[in-house]
């Protein structure tokens, strides 16, 4: 298992957090529709008040792209990679399977990142690793007879995850339109939700 880095290895998950990445997808395509509440801009500041911004766009009616920044007050120093994603469904969970497709470090283009998302709302998510003990080069099939094996002892994920806030919508990008303009969010922020625990979730 390869640790890295506090944000980039989590993807937009949890910046506090090492994670890990592997040479082969949790599942070889998508397992269920894209889930149109993942699609947005969507931003979390950690508790240096650093910034990562992530952007979501629908690719195909089950697949995504996604930009992730690691934000600088100096432009140039700002840090970006891509990945195209889709859900993988193992056990009773729906997992995110992230590859690489473009890299400033840390993850090396090709490989593949994981994690479980938790929507709250709207306008709120929270992303959380898969802690995996499996080590890079695992096949997709024992990849996921571990993260069934982890989600029936309960051991799959930490307890916290990172809370990633919409800041803007998106909409069905045309060719090379990856980068869009601001969209107000049809939904105003009411008052914050309160997210669940591990236990309390739902996969």
């Amino acid at each position: 298992m390869r640790m890295r880095f506090r944000a980039l290895a989590l993807l937009f998950f949890a910046a506090s957090m090492a994670g890990c990445y592997f040479d082969q997808p949790l599942t070889s395509g998508p397992s269920k529709d894209l889930n149109t509440w993942l699609l947005g801009v969507w931003e979390y500041r950690d508790e240096k008040g650093k910034v990562y911004r992530a952007g979501v766009l629908p690719l195909t009616g089950d697949r995504m792209t996604i930009w992730f920044r690691a934000i600088s007050k100096q432009p140039k120093a700002t840090k970006e990679w891509q990945f195209e994603g889709w859900i993988s469904r193992v056990g009773r969970g729906s997992f995110l399977t992230l590859q690489c497709l473009k890299s400033s470090g840390e993850v090396p283009e090709g490989a593949y990142v994981f994690a479980h998302y938790q929507v709250i709302d709207q306008l709120n998510v929270i992303m959380r690793p898969l802690q995996l003990d499996a080590s890079p080069d695992t096949s997709s099939y024992h990849l996921r007879a571990e993260v069934r094996a982890k989600l029936k002892d309960q051991s799959l994920l930490p307890q916290s995850g990172a809370r990633w806030t919409r800041i803007s919508e998106v909409y069905w990008p045309r060719d090379g339109d990856d980068e869009q303009p601001f969209q107000p969010l049809r939904f105003p922020p009411g008052p914050p939700a309160v997210p669940l625990n591990v236990d309390e979730q739902q996969f």
